[in-house]
């Protein structure tokens, strides 16, 4: 039976924002809005309402200098996500569309816009935010020749080999990874901890290991079927996603990465409840998932409750110290939590 969609109207439940940026609000209101599509995971409708942010303010302008530093502060911020999410795209392109969850605090629908389109829209938002266009022209040859060569690379053999440095075990362990190979990856990296247990690459591997692989073998099926679900995600195919992590849920109830996965979807669907329950049911598989933990910030921070999105943010640290999204999405807090109390 196919699961329900969620309707798409809840201007009745905010602070979670409706699926359509909502008109008459003010400056300060669209910039709040902007703040809750991105800890959605809404970049499009955050651009559109950092967009209509600055149209009203400069429509109520009194103060022409300040208007003008608050334009550019805004229009850098929205041609920054407008640069993630085109990159972002070419980037899922060239890595021939396997993606995982760790890609879920940037799932967005992409469009229909050709690969050529996604180019040129990236350097004109370089030049944008400031850069040179022979800087610029520079740059978008380096990144396309790099996914030229990701493209027409060659994975890594389905065995892990044998004799290698730890260093080597744990580039093959992130490899076997990003290819969704993820029993491969817990062998390279189990092999490079034997290697050198107590040195940087035994000790990269465990963390790793901890944080990112699932606590559980897998079979390659569960991971294959899981990246299927989050490109359902990625396409806008929101009720088939759903469906997809729910089956294989319920076919691999050990395995947290579905869970994962459907609470950051639960969390773009605006149903921050149930997305709290079922990553709670993530971290109870796995208390070391450290995307669960930064999807349950997310969703906390939603319902408002930003003591607790705080606390989330605070045991990522203790887990993984490394993790490069605990900044970016404790701006968005803190953003939220200041205009909340104002």
């Amino acid at each position: 039976m196919r699961p329900q969609c969620l309707s798409s109207s809840r201007v009745d439940l905010m602070p979670v924002p409706p699926k359509e940026v909502p008109d008459g609000l003010t400056p300060k209101g669209y910039k709040r809005l902007a703040a809750l599509y991105n800890l959605m995971g809404c970049q499009k409708q955050a651009v559109e309402a950092l967009t209509r942010s600055r149209d009203v303010r400069r429509a109520l302008a009194s103060t022409v200098g300040d208007d003008l530093a608050e334009d550019e502060k805004e229009t850098g911020m929205r041609e920054g996500m407008k640069f993630s999410l085109n990159l972002l795209k070419l980037w899922r392109k060239a890595a021939g569309e396997a993606g995982d969850d760790e890609f879920a605090a940037l799932q967005n629908r992409y469009g229909s816009e050709s690969d050529g389109d996604a180019a040129i829209e990236i350097r004109q938002q370089l030049i944008t935010l400031g850069v040179p266009e022979e800087e610029a022209d520079k740059y978008l040859d380096k990144l396309l020749e790099s996914m030229t060569e990701l493209k027409n690379s060659d994975p890594p053999p389905l065995d892990v080999p044998e004799g290698l440095s730890a260093s080597e075990y744990y580039e093959y362990g992130l490899r076997y990874k990003e290819l969704g190979w993820t029993e491969q990856a817990r062998d390279a990296l189990g092999m490079a901890i034997e290697a050198d247990p107590s040195g940087e690459h035994g000790k990269l591997a465990a963390s790793y290991l901890r944080t990112k692989i699932p606590r559980h073998p897998v079979p390659l099926v569960a991971e294959q079927t899981n990246i299927h679900g989050f490109n359902q995600l990625c396409d806008g195919n929101e009720c088939g996603a759903r469906e997809t992590f729910e089956a294989l849920i319920a076919e691999y109830p050990d395995f947290e990465w579905p869970y994962g996965n459907l609470g950051c979807l639960f969390i773009q669907m605006g149903d921050v409840s149930k997305a709290k329950r079922i990553l709670r049911k993530a971290l109870d598989i796995n208390p070391h998932y450290v995307n669960a933990w930064l999807h349950t910030a997310r969703a906390e921070a939603l319902d408002g409750n930003f003591e607790k999105s705080y606390e989330c943010l605070n045991r990522v640290i203790e887990i993984d110290p490394d993790e490069t999204s605990i900044e970016g999405i404790k701006k968005l807090v803190d953003e939220i939590a200041v205009n909340e109390e104002g």
